[in-house]
């Protein structure tokens, strides 16, 4: 039996074993062969992770603005020359295609990295002249130290959504990752120290949430919290939070509606509508699971596009012909296909897909799945399912659209297809959600700002915006005056 990689911490530039010596098996959701031992922070690695980050704030922080761009180039260099190693280590442990995990969760992390670092020229203040006597001037200092707690759908990209805006701001950083998919960035950060960046600027500390990202979000000595995730688990962390009052940044679930009327480009929208649907398993908070037609162009709409679904490619992860690959463990596959039972329990019609692939005697593999008819009511409808599930509904005026697209508590992103200009923008408008797309779907890219609406998150990532979340804005006021008017008479 091939001995199993080993996922350690890695703390103030060193790799470090758990102090508990506690280990995981996490297996390859491809193949459901063991893959790696994944170590077990706990508090006392969490501890030291913060206050190896403490100390090194101290440098850090005052290391020019144009030095730590130069050092984000760096990084962004070292993933690019080891690019193909990290995207199939990504690749064994999500389960996804290696042609995903090169070119949008290498390749992302990377212009994600180059975008923060141009950015560095923002991080200026200004001058505020009050009177002839007085003026005020605000500076940015970095916010301190950053938790930063990582879902396992885009572990590298979403990583770094989150790492390079926090660098180039100077701050330091202890990272949790999800317990499913540690691997990758811990390799990583080891790439990061040999390619120059100070101890205890990036930490991770993998290991499970209800410990190790309990014991961080806690911490007194973690200034700010960024975390992507569940709603649920969100909650939690903002009540945590809340107890010493730390900033706070969350992005969390979502129910994507795309709205095509019967005026869309047809063509085009089907193509959308599959990446937006199934790209990544479907594994994805803003994929296209509430697809919206018109009653005019509904069968035809969907015959097109259930004719595309079937063609998708299911393979092996690791070749590059792959489409689709498995979803992310054995827990989360039996939830997917739950939901799909809940849907035709519901009343819905499976119109393709439903079940795992039988090409596979081994793996995690979900056909992509088709449910037409959906009330817009059904559990199918209004909740994430986070899987390669598209719900369709019928519609038949554009107030309609409007208030199945909003009957969700979440409000992250949306698609609307139509040739109107009007009607495009009146409803983007209309749809409470933070990132809409029209006449195209999917691919956000590091100069927009992202992030969502009602229990979809509070804050945003990415964009000017993005950078924000690690700073803090001070006034100071000066007094350029003589003698000071007397307030007091005596």
């Amino acid at each position: 039996m091939p001995s199993l990689k080993q996922c350690n911490l890695f703390i103030n530039g060193r790799e470090e074993k758990p102090s508990s010596e506690n280990y995981f098996i996490r297996e390859n959701p491809a193949t459901e062969k063991d893959f790696a031992q994944i170590a077990e922070s706990n508090k006392k690695d969490v501890d030291r992770a913060v206050s190896a980050a403490k100390i090194s704030f101290g440098a850090w922080s005052k290391v020019p603005a144009t030095e730590r761009a130069k050092m984000l180039l760096k990084i962004a260099d070292v993933l690019a020359k080891n690019q193909k190693q990290l995207a199939l280590l990504n690749t064994l442990e999500t389960g996804k295609p290696i042609r995903e995990s090169s070119l949008v969760e290498i390749g992302g992390s990377i212009r994600t990295l180059e975008y923060y670092s141009g950015m560095h020229t923002q991080l200026n203040g200004e001058t505020i002249p009050i009177n002839e006597n007085q003026m005020s001037m605000t500076i940015k200092e970095p916010v301190g130290v950053v938790a930063q707690i990582i879902p396992w759908n885009f572990p590298l990209l979403l990583a770094f959504w989150k790492i390079a805006p926090a660098i180039v701001a100077g701050c330091t950083i202890v990272l949790k990752p999800a317990e499913l998919t540690s691997c990758t960035i811990y390799e990583i950060a080891k790439l990061c120290s040999k390619a120059g960046l100070p101890d205890g600027v990036l930490n991770i500390v993998p290991g499970k949430g209800e410990v190790a990202g309990q014991a961080l979000v806690e911490h007194p000595d973690v200034d700010k919290v960024a975390f992507t995730g569940s709603t649920s688990v969100g909650k939690h962390v903002m009540k945590t939070a809340s107890d010493s009052v730390k900033r706070v940044t969350l992005e969390l679930g979502g129910k994507a509606p795309c709205i095509i009327f019967d005026d869309a480009d047809l063509e085009n929208a089907v193509e959308a509508c599959l990446r937006g649907g199934f790209f990544n398993q479907g594994e994805n908070c803003t994929a296209v699971t509430k697809l919206m037609l018109h009653k005019k162009i509904y069968k035809k709409f969907l015959d097109l596009y259930i004719k595309r679904v079937k063609k998708i490619k299911i393979g092996d992860p690791t070749k590059q012909d792959t489409e689709m690959g498995a979803v992310i463990s054995k827990e989360h596959y039996e939830n997917v296909l739950n939901y799909i039972a809940k849907g035709k329990s519901e009343g819905a019609k499976i119109a393709t897909g439903g079940s795992r692939s039988r090409k596979f005697k081994k793996g995690y593999y979900i056909n992509p799945t088709v449910l037409e008819n959906v009330d817009p009511n059904a559990t199918v409808a209004c909740e994430e399912i986070f899987g390669p599930v598209v719900a369709v509904i019928p519609f038949s005026t554009e107030e309609q659209a409007v208030e199945i697209a909003n009957n969700t508590e979440y409000g992250l992103a949306g698609g609307v297809w139509t040739q109107d200009i009007n009607r495009a923008l009146r409803v983007a408008k209309s749809i409470k959600a933070g990132y809409l797309w029209v006449n195209t779907y999917g691919g956000i890219v590091p100069q927009t700002p992202y992030g969502g609406f009602k229990q979809s998150g509070i804050g945003k990532e990415l964009g000017k915006e993005g950078i924000e979340n690690y700073l803090e804005t001070k006034c100071i006021n000066i007094y350029t005056g003589g003698s000071m008017p007397r307030w007091y008479k005596g």
